[in-house]
């Protein structure tokens, strides 16, 4: 009873309900309006264990600091305001602060479980002692495209269940003792749900292959960006190199979802492919420069298929079902093959050279 507490922040001033904020609120919504601010009373709350926050140009550094450092039986804490009734796309916490960086005083949040910065755009660092919330088991970072590197401690977090989002460090003036390495993330046994971006930046496909995402037997979802951290208009990385590097982030046989963006090779069919038995939903997406859409109609399991933008395909035919042809041109009849058994979403779109 009264462990759960909501209320709006709409001025400067704390508001009367802030007064019954005792010892007992283990659960707090905070929703903030123009001109308001935390109200002090939030501090007293000390053995609170969930705090949501909607996004708020007046949550400054030193209040976060100060937040971080008081309550420290926090275990989930949302910037995101995925609570709200309307998803709040802004792009940073706080927004009037251009080179936002996390305070170190948040890894004194030693029972935190869930750290939600989604859509966070310029938040260009996570605190260098990160590693020392093991008990974190869900990173929830999508949409912090200025992130420059992923902090050591990554790593160290063994707990991990859920990595919104790993962004590979291209070096850029960034200290190689500061940044994770891909392949850091093979510590990371428990991983359910894991994103990398920036695959682009990867100069070394061994490091992928150490990573060996194929013995994370816990892994059901993967998303896989093969962007850059700086690339200019109309710059092509050669094909074999994503190739090789996609061939590498094999993954294990029980994925269920998989998402693969802006790969660059001319075909996007690794050999793993087809032995992905238990997929259920696949996206490839601004794949440009394939030319041929994968016999994808062999995936038993599939149910949702969504293909985006591969501005070089001029052709759909038999292949994409799987179904192979003879030297005649004509279908095999030795065995009847079923394509796309279990279909349930078909979604292609932009393919612009399509005859």
């Amino acid at each position: 009873q009264n462990e759960c507490f909501s209320m709006a922040i709409n001025g400067s001033e704390e508001p009367n309900a802030t007064n019954a904020l005792d010892e007992k609120v283990r659960h707090l919504m905070l929703i903030f309006s123009k001109a308001a601010s935390l109200p002090i009373s939030t501090l007293r709350v000390k053995r609170m264990r969930t705090l949501l926050i909607n996004d708020h140009s007046l949550l400054n550094a030193a209040i976060l600091e100060e937040l971080f450092r008081e309550l420290t039986s926090l275990r989930a804490l949302d910037f995101g305001g995925s609570y709200h009734s309307t998803r709040l796309l802004t792009p940073e916490v706080p927004r009037n602060i251009e080179k936002l960086v996390l305070p170190e005083t948040l890894c004194e949040l030693y029972n935190l479980e869930k750290l939600d910065i989604s859509d966070c755009f310029n938040l260009k660092e996570l605190p260098e002692g990160i590693g020392k919330l093991i008990n974190v088991k869900h990173l929830l970072n999508r949409g912090t495209n200025s992130l420059r590197y992923m902090p050591v401690g990554i790593g160290r977090l063994t707990g991990l269940r859920t990595l919104g989002e790993f962004h590979v460090s291209a070096g850029g003036g960034v200290d190689g003792r500061k940044a994770c390495r891909l392949e850091s993330l093979k510590n990371l046994e428990h991983l359910q749900v894991c994103g990398i971006s920036r695959l682009g930046d990867v100069s070394d496909v061994g490091e992928a292959k150490r990573l060996e995402l194929d013995k994370k037997k816990y892994l059901s979802s993967l998303t896989l960006w093969f962007d850059k951290e700086e690339e200019e208009e109309g710059e092509r990385r050669k094909n074999e190199d994503n190739q090789l590097l996609l061939e590498a982030l094999r993954p294990p046989l029980n994925l269920k979802e998989l998402e693969i963006e802006y790969y660059r090779g001319n075909t996007v069919f690794p050999s793993w492919m087809t032995s992905l038995t238990n997929l259920k939903s696949l996206d490839l997406s601004s794949c440009e420069n394939c030319e041929q859409l994968p016999p994808l109609g062999k995936l038993q399991s599939l149910e949702n298929l969504h293909i985006w933008r591969m501005e070089s395909v001029k052709r759909v035919g038999d292949e994409f079902l799987g179904i192979e042809s003879d030297h005649h041109g004509s279908s095999s009849s030795s065995s009847v093959i079923i394509a796309f058994p279990k279909l349930k979403s078909l979604s292609i779109e932009v393919l612009r050279e399509l005859e």
